[in-house]
């Protein structure tokens, strides 16, 4: 039988056996129907295109759980996100909202953004932030967090560098 046969057999099998045991779990974690139909097939989503060699996997409950967790991380992290700009939303005049397209698109960027600042140097994060949202001078980052310019600089360039990268895996 074809080896790509066999994985699609596979992976229904493991669809059909361990779908509603995930659903139940997120439901337990979620209290919100939709919400956990959703997000249990994004497990299987990201299952499906991960590049798994089938045979290894003796546990699959395991292996889908440890996907579980981390589209349940996601999910959290994407809500905060969310409370903090309907949050940012409410200290600015109604006239001054931004469409819905564009809302959208802020969310999602937001979102984007907090996912690279959580994969830099906690250093390099709160420079990029000092410097971004606060407009503080290289010379008072320094000053405030009591490091040299020069290393405010190399915080600066990684954070840079992985805004640019962010940008290029958009386009």
């Amino acid at each position: 039988m074809n080896m790509n046969v066999q994985k699609q057999l596979w992976f229904s099998h493991v669809y059909r056996t361990y779908q509603s045991s995930l659903l139940s779990w997120f439901k337990h974690k979620l209290q919100h129907h939709h919400q956990s139909e959703d997000l249990s097939q994004e497990v299987f989503y990201r299952a499906l295109k991960s590049q798994y060699a089938y045979e290894s996997i003796k546990e699959p409950q395991a292996w889908l759980m440890g996907i579980a967790k981390h589209v349940i991380i996601d999910h959290w992290r994407h809500q905060h996100v969310e409370r903090l700009y309907l949050d940012a939303l409410t200290h600015i005049p109604e006239e001054y909202y931004p469409s819905a397209e564009h809302e959208v698109c802020i969310r999602e960027t937001l979102y984007q953004v907090q996912l690279m600042l959580e994969k830099l140097p906690q250093r390099a994060a709160h420079v990029f932030l000092l410097s971004q949202l606060e407009g503080l001078t290289y010379y008072a980052i320094s000053e405030k967090l009591d490091i040299s310019e020069a290393t405010v600089k190399r915080d600066m360039k990684l954070a840079f560098l992985a805004c640019l990268s962010l940008y290029n895996e958009e386009n």
